[in-house]
């Protein structure tokens, strides 16, 4: 596995500035880009100010199509390129949190901010369109027809610890959990787990959920104690609806008295959490899921209790909350290996639940998802 925040270095390039005066004096110039060395690299293009300051990303278009035309008259067309991997670091202008995605992401993966794309420039970045556009200001200033070359294939190349890097130097750091949307195909690199896709706004809260169900059945099959199963299956759901909860919590003005029910523990009492995200945020949990089900839901949920805080011994709180009469006081609780593959298929469907209501609230961004969509109807048509 790799290591957690490895740094990333830059793919590297050429920018070349070619500097041409007419017979009447007036100053032009051409930009290219170049890049030879064995790494993967991308390029997008960014108008900015002289000064430095990025204005707005424009589509660099194809071979014969002419770029976007700048909004401020006299703005400069800034070449960024990726790092080593093809990927481009990004820092949010409303939560300043970092991550690593393709180029110009639409939705910050830890506020959900949507900020636009020239907003989310990490700091390293910043600073490499301020020395491209002093550089090409300065060419215009002092030379009359030649060429200025800023080469980060040498830079790249030469240096090996920070110190020797210039100030304008773009390198990028890997995160913790890197994973592509399911929704819409896009990579993301960020710190933590659960987080929206930067690419369409989706959550992957659900689909970490699944993932750890299914990591659970296979544990299951494997012969590990259906107690512990059962234990770590509602924590996982515990986990999974604590960040749904954090979110309507930063996302949704309310009461102080509601952010506390909210982030305080959760899942000792099923039909209650049920009546709180139904009443308050209309988010129906329990949806498609019958009585008996419920029931069934509500007395995994205390067991879990039980063997987290007694290991495992029945307690007078369990009888009284749960109405199992099925047991005696000190009793070990066991589970049958069934009722646990019920109970994962159960937090499945909450999940679900939570997600598609989450997700109606703040609905994802359809664009990028459509066109991944039709990719993979593309692929399979192909394959097929």
């Amino acid at each position: 596995m790799d290591a957690d925040f490895k740094e990333i270095g830059h793919s590297g390039g050429r920018i070349t500035f070619r500097i041409s005066t007419d017979e009447a004096g007036n100053r032009g110039f051409s930009v290219a880009w170049s890049h030879s060395r064995p790494t993967p690299a991308a390029i997008v293009g960014i108008h900015a100010l002289e000064q430095g300051i990025p204005v707005i990303a424009f589509n660099m278009g194809g071979i014969g199509q002419l770029w976007d035309p700048p909004p401020p008259k006299g703005c400069l067309p800034v070449f960024l390129c990726s790092d080593s991997h093809g990927k481009f670091g990004h820092k949010c202008d409303q939560c300043s949190g970092y991550w690593r995605s393709s180029a110009f992401p639409r939705v910050c993966p830890y506020c959900g901010n949507m900020p636009e794309p020239h907003h989310t420039l990490s700091d390293a970045q910043r600073r490499y369109v301020e020395h491209y556009c002093k550089t090409l200001v300065d060419a215009l200033s002092r030379i009359d027809n030649g060429e200025v070359i800023i080469d980060m294939d040498a830079i790249a190349t030469s240096v090996d610890t920070p110190d020797q890097r210039p100030e304008f130097y773009v390198s990028e750091e890997q995160q913790q959990h890197q994973f592509d949307c399911e929704a819409c195909g896009g990579f993301n690199d960020v710190i933590g787990a659960y987080v929206f896709c930067s690419s369409c706004g989706t959550r992957n809260d659900h689909a970490i959920l699944r993932t750890q169900m299914e990591a659970s059945r296979t544990r299951l099959n494997q012969g590990n104690k259906p107690e512990d199963c059962v234990r770590d299956a509602a924590s996982h759901f515990d986990s999974f609806i604590g960040q749904i909860s954090n979110q309507l919590v930063y996302q949704i003005p309310m009461t102080k008295a509601r952010k506390s029910r909210l982030q305080r523990n959760r899942f000792h009492k099923f039909e209650e959490v049920c009546s709180v995200f139904l009443n308050w945020f209309d988010i129906d949990l329990a949806k498609g899921i019958n009585k008996s089900d419920r029931d069934f839901i509500n007395l995994m949920f205390l067991r879990r209790h039980v063997y987290e805080h007694n290991g495992g011994e029945v307690d007078a709180k369990y009888i009284a909350d749960s109405g199992d009469s099925n047991v005696r006081l000190k009793q070990l609780l066991r589970e049958k290996p069934e009722d646990v593959h019920r109970f994962l298929g159960l937090i499945n469907k909450l999940g679900h639940n939570a997600h598609t209501g989450f997700q109606d609230i703040f609905p994802p961004i359809d664009a990028p998802i459509k066109t991944h969509r039709e990719i993979q109807e593309r692929i399979k048509r192909f394959e097929t």
